[in-house]
């Protein structure tokens, strides 16, 4: 990525709050100012476009480059400034920064004093990594001015605190690269599906437990811990017992808000709210929705995110219930969840959105905005490989609607090539394929349209109640489809009959 390419996203990641902090003081006709300007209009979109309208503008001969790396640099200036105020990791580090000049510059007692205050502020928070390095810099400053007015005790004392943060970071460390584990097995070889992949994950869980069990009084170690076995029972299907994990991590949090990060809390929700659409309680999740909306991030683009996700998890029991009406209606009022709005969250989030509203499309029939909706998301390959198989199951029930024979078979051809590479299908994606094969169903005469569904209905209620075929209809009821496809019935009422059965 170029400076300019860099600085157009940079500018238009900006808060309102950021943006007029930035200006203030400065004069209109300034050169990086006049730049600045011309990208925050949000009408030049490449990099020839802005350079374009920057040297007709500028009357004073500015090279365009040149200005670009200035105003991207004293843009990055001003957030960091920002920053320091906003968040105490920004601060702890600045300050140790500060200490270092201090010490150049000979002014050696300043510089301790600064080390000091950072250390006495980090160890309660656990900040391990501002701890660290406070702790380190101390000492070899102590060293080099031949421990000045310290006794032998005072040094190993601080030796101590020094060793103890090492453990403390090593320790959350491992905890961390545990949970990215079993995040990577879940994204690339799907949920789990049997007993046997569930004993797989069995050495992550043992050791995690012992890493847990090593610093039990450390808030970020049972963070850690609670997130970590949430995440594994949501990866095995015990929603339930995830659930009361991820409520005992939120009061965790919510009895330390000094030392919580906002980003952190996010997951959390996010996790939580998933669990309560899982187990169907729909009553519950107004609750955390207003917890998520509530929570303030001085970055604009966590801010779209978080919209988005308020905005996604208020759709979903429209999408549950099979009011897909209601549905369209919420989408038109909810500003997040316009296109412009979703080019401001991350790609998998965004990938997400649109497959449910591309269902609801489905569901109202409309399988041209459907097939549109989805388009842009069959682009993504950022999302994990499960959830961009679903993408192309959508967009083979979307094909299969419209008649597309061709596109059905080739894709199909695609899809079973694709399973037999990875050795992993949930039964239900193969029972969409041997439906959608099928042609349309329009055409049958009802006595074979009910012949063939007395041949499925036996394995789709099996399927129903398989604890690992679970984990696909989390994502949405494919099987209330297949049943309304075959039977020619209301797709939104068999999605809320199914739902009212499964409650």
């Amino acid at each position: 990525m170029t400076t300019a390419e860099a600085l157009i996203q940079l500018v238009g990641s900006l808060s309102k709050n950021e943006k007029r902090s930035f200006r203030l003081g400065k004069k209109s006709t300034a050169d990086y100012i006049v730049l600045f300007d011309l990208i925050d209009k949000d009408e030049l979109k490449s990099v020839e476009e802005l350079r374009e309208a920057f040297e007709k503008m500028d009357k004073g001969g500015a090279v365009f480059n040149v200005t670009v790396t200035y105003l991207y640099k004293i843009l990055l200036d001003k957030l960091l400034l920002l920053r320091q105020n906003q968040d105490v990791n920004y601060s702890l580090i600045t300050q140790i920064l500060k200490a270092r000049i201090l010490f150049e510059k000979s002014i050696f007692p300043a510089a301790l004093e600064m080390l000091e205050k950072v250390r006495l502020e980090a160890e309660p928070l656990e900040r391990n990594e501002a701890l660290v390095m406070a702790s380190r810099m101390e000492l070899d400053y102590l060293q080099y001015l031949n421990m000045p007015g310290i006794s032998e005790e005072e040094l190993i004392h601080k030796q101590y605190l020094l060793r103890n943060a090492l453990q403390n970071l090593n320790n959350l460390y491992e905890q961390s690269a545990l949970y990215e584990l079993l995040m990577h097995r879940t994204i690339f070889n799907g949920t789990v599906r049997s007993s046997q992949q569930k004993a797989s994950l069995n050495d992550l869980v043992f050791t995690e437990q012992n890493l847990a069990r090593r610093a039990a009084g450390s808030y970020e170690t049972q963070k850690r811990h609670l997130l970590f076995q949430s995440a594994f029972l949501m990866a095995i299907g015990d929603e339930q017992s995830a659930s009361d994990v991820l409520l005992q991590l939120n009061e965790l949090i919510s009895e330390s808000p000094d030392i919580e990060n906002p980003l952190y809390y996010v997951a959390v929700l996010e996790n939580m709210l998933d669990n309560l659409r899982y187990m169907r309680r729909y009553d519950q999740m107004p609750a955390f929705i207003e917890r998520l909306q509530s929570i303030n991030h001085p970055s604009h683009m966590v801010g779209k995110h978080i919209e988005a996700l308020v905005g996604l998890y208020r759709l979903l029991p429209y999408v549950d219930h099979g009011d897909f009406f209601a549905a369209r209606n919420f989408i038109g009022s909810c500003k997040a969840l316009q296109p412009a709005s979703l080019d401001d969250v991350n790609p998998s989030l965004e990938s997400k959105i649109s497959l449910y509203i591309a269902l609801v499309h489905i569901g109202l029939k409309d399988y041209k905005s459907a097939r549109k909706t989805l388009a842009r998301s069959m682009l993504n390959r950022t999302c994990d490989l499960p959830m961009y198989r679903i993408f192309r199951i959508t967009n083979l029930i979307i094909h299969h609607k419209m008649n597309d024979l061709e596109y059905i078979i080739s894709e199909t051809r695609s899809i079973k090539r694709e399973i037999g590479k990875y050795g992993k299908a949930y039964r239900m994606e193969s029972l969409i394929l041997e439906v959608v094969g099928k042609g349309s169903y329009g055409l049958m005469p009802t006595i074979k349209r009910v012949q063939f569904w007395e041949k499925i209905k036996p394995r789709l209620d099996e399927i129903r109640q398989d604890v690992f075929e679970g984990q696909l209809l989390k994502i949405f009821d494919f099987s209330a489809w297949i049943e309304s496809e075959i039977l020619r019935t209301s797709f939104a009422e068999t999605l809320c009959r199914n739902l009212s059965i499964n409650a």
